[in-house]
């Protein structure tokens, strides 16, 4: 596919737009504060590059990129023929690839990422989930695609619907919830409708499954660029980790995994588990993800439209009633813009999150490795966000020194598709620091917008990696001038387990043991924005076409 280069007046002009951009979010309050630039801060530059990148607010300024220069620069500098427009998922892979990409018939891909500097402008819509004639995919298609790559197992169903059929008559807990294989505590389920369900999930990976590599700015062209029906991933591969990517100005929708599931092991009654979020940054450093907007889209595959199959009581629990509608319903999403692995340095900044469930997670499982989740990685900062109308993980924070200021919550405990019931989780192994954030959700108690919970028996096989040590792998947080529904919302109130209240909840530069004496101060500087403003400004500065 011959992509469009970019070389026109209108391009300049967009590049100009760019370049005049700054970094954070609205004006603050008389209450505002400043927290000074640390010596260890890479860069003392708030200006904005062509390609967006903000130079100082966040963890993704911190430190050397791959190219030799100090922060995140994504694709700044891309000479004329890496610098692209694209208008369909084909053109865009071929960016990705430098023009080399091998796209099959069923949208599948082959060929080698391009690392070069490169900035990609999408325009209008794009769509992840079609085949190489850019035709939109269904469940069937990719078990056509399945039966033809004669995975194991799938060709016994001709159809999806044939297959859930199935699922669901041999995994309902009445069945897989024997005494012999207890829900809660048994393998995962397996047999013919896991092997096809399995085997379909693998094709639509390959289509909705789109990596991004290393010094790449994807930018989104005025107020209408999507990027819908599949996940963007920074860094899929420990074998080829990923540096320096800028994504702005991009509305990201619905990332549909259409072959989701049943885990009867997760939780004490089971759950289902999708597998795609919009945007997932792993084995990935120095990432900047800004002004851009996240939902599940515009209502018609909402979670709520897909209720539990499982319309039966078993052991107690009613799996089909409408109490226990949002727990058991079948889950075709999974996050917005998760960061796990060993995800480093990346800063989330004046994004619009909505409707959606679970929403931001960071570290992908309490087990600490040096390979993933390695507590030395996952430094995070989000500020100047908006997040309306959803369920939790607002984020939810395992081992990662995470930064949380100056965002705008916004929700109802009640609200018919999503309603809140969690914003920041200190988990297993946490170093969480919040401040100067405005909540208001209808029905929100302290302990709902705040929790903490970290287990000691995984601190001391995290302890004994190499470069950790006991306090480095325990959880620590901290809260200052948060205001929950007008009102100073007190987070040391709050009830905890293994988590320890301190003002200085990360490790310093350069600390090889002892407890955490540091904060976000002591890596990069940034400043707090008085709260009495921020339920204006924020939702008026976050999302497409504000930049």
């Amino acid at each position: 596919m011959t992509m469009l280069v970019r070389e026109s007046l209108t391009a300049l002009a967009v590049v100009a737009l760019l370049s005049a951009c700054g970094g954070g979010g609205g004006g603050g309050s008389s209450s505002a504060s400043s927290v000074p630039a640390s010596s260890s801060s890479s860069s003392t530059s708030s200006s904005a590059s062509s390609t967006g990148a903000v130079a100082t607010l966040g963890w993704h300024a911190y430190g050397t990129n791959n190219l030799g220069t100090a922060g995140t620069t994504g694709g700044e500098g891309a000479t004329a023929g890496k610098t692209y427009t694209v208008t369909n998922r084909n053109e865009f892979i071929q960016a990705l690839y430098g023009n080399a990409a091998t796209i099959n018939n069923d949208g599948s891909v082959s060929g080698t990422l391009d690392s070069s500097k490169k900035i990609i402008y999408v325009s209008g819509t794009i769509s992840l989930n079609v085949n190489k004639a850019l035709t939109e995919l269904t469940e069937d298609n990719y078990v056509t695609y399945a039966t033809a790559a004669s995975c194991s197992g799938a060709s016994t169903y001709g159809t999806a619907s044939a297959m859930w059929t199935a699922y669901y008559a041999a995994f309902k807990p009445s069945v897989w919830g024997t005494s012999a294989q207890p829900i809660g505590s048994n393998t995962t389920v397996s047999g013919a409708p896991e092997t096809a369900r399995a085997c379909y999930a693998t094709q639509q990976k390959k289509v909705v499954y789109v990596s991004i590599p290393s010094n790449t700015s994807i930018i989104g062209v005025g107020s209408t660029a999507k990027i819908i029906n599949g996940n963007l991933v920074v860094g899929s591969s420990s074998s080829s980790p990923v540096d320096n990517v800028v994504i702005r100005n991009i509305a990201f929708e619905d990332a549909f995994d259409f072959f989701p599931q049943w885990d009867p092991t997760d939780s004490s009654t089971g759950r289902w588990n999708s597998a795609y979020d919009n945007v997932s940054v792993m084995y990935a450093t120095h990432v900047l993800i800004d002004h851009n907007e996240f939902s599940d889209g515009s209502g018609t595959r909402y979670d709520a439209n897909y209720p539990s199959p499982f319309n039966e009581t078993y052991a107690g629990t009613d799996y089909g009633s409408a109490a226990n509608a949002l727990l058991y319903h079948v889950q075709h999403h999974d996050g917005l813009s998760d960061v796990t692995k060993n995800a480093n340095y990346v800063t989330l900044s004046n994004n619009y999150y909505h409707d959606h469930d679970k929403s931001m997670l960071l570290g992908g499982t309490d087990t600490a490795a040096l390979a993933a989740e390695n507590p030395a990685a996952l430094k995070v900062t989000f500020h100047h966000n908006y997040f309306k109308n959803l369920r939790q993980r607002q984020p939810r924070v395992r081992y990662g020194m995470v930064h949380v200021y100056n965002n705008y919550f916004k929700g109802d405990t009640n609200a018919t598709n999503y309603p809140f019931s969690a914003a920041w989780v200190a988990g297993q192994g946490a170093k969480l620091y919040v401040e100067n954030n405005v909540v208001d959700v209808t029905g929100a108690t302290a302990s709902l917008v705040y929790s903490g919970s970290s287990s000691t028996s995984k601190v001391t096989p995290c302890a004994a990696l190499s470069g950790m040590w006991t306090e480095y792998c325990s959880a620590y947080a901290f809260g200052a001038g948060n205001v929950l529904n007008g009102s100073a919302l007190d987070m040391s109130s709050v009830s905890t387990t293994g988590v320890t209240w301190s003002s200085t909840p990360w490790m310093a530069p350069g600390a090889t043991s002892g407890a955490p004496t540091a904060t976000p101060s002591a890596y990069y500087s940034y400043t707090l924005d008085g709260t009495g403003s921020l339920a204006t400004t924020v939702p008026a500065n976050a999302g497409v076409g504000k930049i």
